[in-house]
């Protein structure tokens, strides 16, 4: 962004917390640190303030527990008061806030506001800048400004846009949807903190639970079953066979037409001018260049058809792999091998083993013709030979582990890059570029190291192949003259010219043939990825459902119990829910609760065998059909919108199911179809990445759009205006009503207003569904949960 009208100045040090929230991988004290000294007072003071001693005391690790890259098993509150919690640990005089209040419920917030934000706060000395929806916090600035389209509207004390209808009004909405009384809540989280914080360390009897597993190399020798699968991959062993064919024989007359000159040259002047021995020459060196064509275009073909096969099997065995798979392996890792093993075994195996299969075979041929020209010259071979292969079997053996360990270090710097990419904002600001420069470098070192000394390595096998190859053509010209009266000159000159160019054929064939199987390892890694583990019954059904499933929308939840890892406890503990059909559920709870595994629970995104008893969606069991069936019938709205890098078209239609007139309809519906009418390029307009060409209400209302057209009974709402400002929620709740009317809809909300007409509430606690009902009999039994979310003691009006 730069400055194009203006001048713009900052005194102080900033501190900025993003509205999506910027978590690296590393523990939750290293997160929060921030490349920071540990300050023992001052850490347990921020953790106190931002509400998350309650959340480290359910980490097996306490604040030592290694997060996924981005954060990916935190929830999106505990990612929203981690980050708050390392801007308020650095100490800054600036504190610039992008709505990061809206992913956490409604009691957590507003404790977090009063402590930290407000004037009564900790940071009551700094200066503050809140980007916020949430009006209802705005009472305790001193000034207030209101945006719109780019443009101040008004500005001043709070009070002086309430002269503002559309403010007033908005403000009145959430003051209803507002806590004024939080006995409840504080005798709760007072209880906690007053627990001994030795919860924040590890324990020294659990494991420091890492959901990241270490990247792991395949020890010894690349499998023979890699070397030939890669060859037989695109027209099997027939495929195979015809290579090696093409190769000898390709090689044979390459040998023929420089023996046929050998006997061309050795015969009398007369003779030498006899036609037929010009055209049969002719003819063998047509045929050596037809074969050298033929051989290697042959030989790319396969190798780089095998190299697509190897790919697509890789791309099927990561798309059709389980959440699990993602959550362990840091996305460096993954691209790591679809980039720089991709390339090795799509540019660089090619080329290598082609010069290695003609390397040998020339070699073979070589010692063929030397043996026919000077057969004491084998003698030689029989002694160097070995050695040869001796020092290679040291090369190889130990140059693999070195190219192995290379590779698995150079994972760390692609995920290094992708982190630092976006996270970018928040490196900056803290000023830490240094530190993750510094680690870059670190990274880098290391993996520099262990490919300086395979290069080492290669030049140490080189020198000992040259002194070696060289002893064979001297003892070669040595043999050549002692018994020079027993041998023709022509003779003479093939074995010796053979013998010069057997120096560069051994040592290039030997090297080329080292560095293929080190390239190997590259096909290898591969390999790994296209036997991962996939998601069971993915098609596979145990039971055939109608094909109109399903017709209701009835879901039953029948003694559900979930675990995310077999060692893990469960997050679900004997669930059994009764939902009927075109039934709007709120699914409500603290952090922690089981609310988005029961999400989870419906698309089977745990493996069957770490669950028990049932779900039932229109009388059928969901664990006994396959994956695909399911998914494909669930429709889902998620807390942060998720667009392609693709065309607005593909993010709404990406089957090409729908005409561009529904397309139009549903925008309309949204009220994005003024918006993009408006645009150069309409429906074929680029989404950026992470759709940042539109703001994040208007990507959430692509996501609605796209959930309206898919034909689905059932629906799932993932906290989606959490993100969102109030008139779009109040947009999306409108729609949501209207379209979605003959569906059963399930929502997960930190807001009361958001489910309030829900025909029944779940609240969760502690993975059980603690009270189910109607909002109006969940009020009226006072529920603690329910009544923190309710925001005064008037009686609930239904939206």
């Amino acid at each position: 962004m730069s400055l194009v009208q203006g001048s713009s100045k900052i005194y102080g040090k900033i501190a900025y917390v993003s509205q999506i929230s910027s978590i690296f991988s590393g523990t939750i004290r290293e997160n929060i640190l921030f490349c920071k000294d540990f300050d023992k007072e001052k850490y347990e003071r921020v953790l106190q303030s931002y509400c998350l001693i309650t959340d480290l005391q359910s980490f097996p690790a306490g604040d030592s527990t290694i997060i996924g890259e981005k954060g990916v098993n935190l929830s999106g509150g505990q990612k929203a008061r981690v980050s708050l919690a390392r801007a308020l640990y650095t100490e800054a005089d600036i504190y610039l806030f992008d709505d990061p209040l809206a992913v956490v419920d409604p009691t957590i917030a507003r404790k977090i506001f009063q402590q930290c934000i407000s004037n009564q706060g900790i940071l009551n000395d700094k200066t503050r800048l809140l980007v916020t929806h949430q009006i209802q916090f705005l009472s305790e600035f001193d000034h207030c400004i209101l945006l719109d389209h780019g443009k101040i509207e008004k500005q001043g004390l709070f009070n002086e846009l309430l002269t503002i209808d559309k403010v007033k009004q908005n403000y009145e909405n959430q003051q209803k949807h507002t806590n004024e009384t939080e006995k409840n809540q504080t005798q709760n989280y007072n209880s906690v903190y007053d627990n001994d914080n030795d919860s924040m360390k590890p324990s020294e009897t659990i494991d420091k639970t890492s959901i990241v597993i270490d990247e792991t190399s395949v020890g010894g020798k690349v499998s023979v079953y890699i070397w030939f699968r890669l060859f037989t991959a695109s027209y099997g062993w027939t495929g195979f066979i015809v290579l090696i064919f093409l190769m000898l024989l390709g090689q044979g007359i390459y040998d023929a037409t420089n023996k046929w000159l050998s006997i061309w040259s050795s015969k009398l002047e007369v003779v030498q001018r006899e036609s037929h021995y010009l055209y049969v020459y002719l003819g063998l060196v047509i045929c050596t260049w037809l074969m050298a064509i033929i051989r290697a275009d042959y030989f790319f073909h396969i190798i780089l058809r095998g190299a697509s096969v190897f790919h697509d099997c890789m791309l099927k065995g990561v798309l059709y792999s389980s959440l699990r798979f993602y959550e362990s392996n840091p996305v460096g890792r993954i691209l790591n091998r679809f980039s720089k093993d991709q390339q090795v075994i799509d540019e660089l195996l090619p080329v290598t083993f082609f010069d290695t299969i003609q390397s040998l075979t020339m070699v073979l041929g070589s010692i063929v013709i030397i043996g026919i020209s000077n057969p004491w010259a084998l003698l030689i071979l029989i002694i160097i030979i070995p050695m040869l292969l001796w020092l290679r079997r040291i090369y190889v053996r130990t140059s693999r582990e070195i190219k192995r360990l290379e590779s698995v270090s150079r994972s760390p710097i692609y995920a290094l890059f992708s982190s630092s990419l976006s996270g970018l904002m928040t490196i900056r600001t803290f000023e830490v570029e240094n530190h993750f420069l510094n680690s870059f470098i670190y990274k880098n070192n290391t993996n520099t190291r262990a490919l300086f000394i395979f290069i080492a390595l290669t030049r140490w096998f080189g020198l000992r192949l040259d002194l070696m190859t060289c002893s064979i053509t001297f003892l070669t010209a040595i043999l050549s003259i002692t018994l020079r009266q027993n041998m023709d000159a022509s003779s003479v000159a093939l074995g010796l010219a053979y013998a010069i160019n057997l120096l560069d054929l051994f040592q290039g064939g030997v090297r080329q043939s080292a560095a293929t199987e080190n390239y190997m390892i590259s096909t290898e890694r591969i390999d790994e990825y296209s036997h991962i583990p996939p998601e069971s019954g993915f098609y596979k059904e145990e039971l055939e459902k109608p094909s109109n499933w399903p017709t209701e929308g009835r879901i039953e939840f029948d003694d559900y119990k979930l675990s995310y890892r077999p060692e893990l406890e469960p997050v679900l503990k004997g669930i059994n829910l009764k939902i009927e059909p075109r039934n709007k559920i709120g699914i409500i709870g603290r952090t922690g609760a089981g609310k988005s595994s029961i999400f989870q629970a419906l698309y089977r995104f745990t493996d069957k065998s770490i669950t028990h008893g049932k779900i039932l969606i229109d009388g059928i069991d969901i664990s006994k059909i396959s994956l695909n069936d399911l998914r494909s019938n669930l429709n889902i709205i998620p807390q942060s919108p998720i667009l392609f890098s693709n065309t607005l078209r593909y993010n709404l239609d990406p089957f090409n199911h729908y005409t561009d007139e529904q397309l139009w309809d549903v925008l309309e519906a949204v009220q994005l179809k003024r918006k993009i009418e408006n645009l150069k390029d309409k429906l074929s307009t680029q989404i950026a990445e992470y759709g940042s060409n539109f703001s994040v209400g208007e990507c959430q209302l692509i996501c609605v759009a796209r959930a309206i057209l898919k034909p689905s009974k059932i629906l799932l709402i993932d906290e989606a205006t959490a993100h969102v400002d109030t008139k779009t929620d109040e947009l999306i709740q409108k729609i949501l009503r209207e379209k979605f009317m003959n569906h059963t809809v399930l929502t997960i909300a930190h807001r009361l207003h958001t489910v309030i007409d829900s025909d029944k509430i779940v609240i969760m606690n502690d993975g059980i569904v603690a009270k189910y009902g109607t909002p109006q009999e969940l009020l009226n039994e006072k529920n603690e949960i329910l009544t923190d979310m309710n925001n005064d003691n008037e009686p609930v009006t239904y939206l």
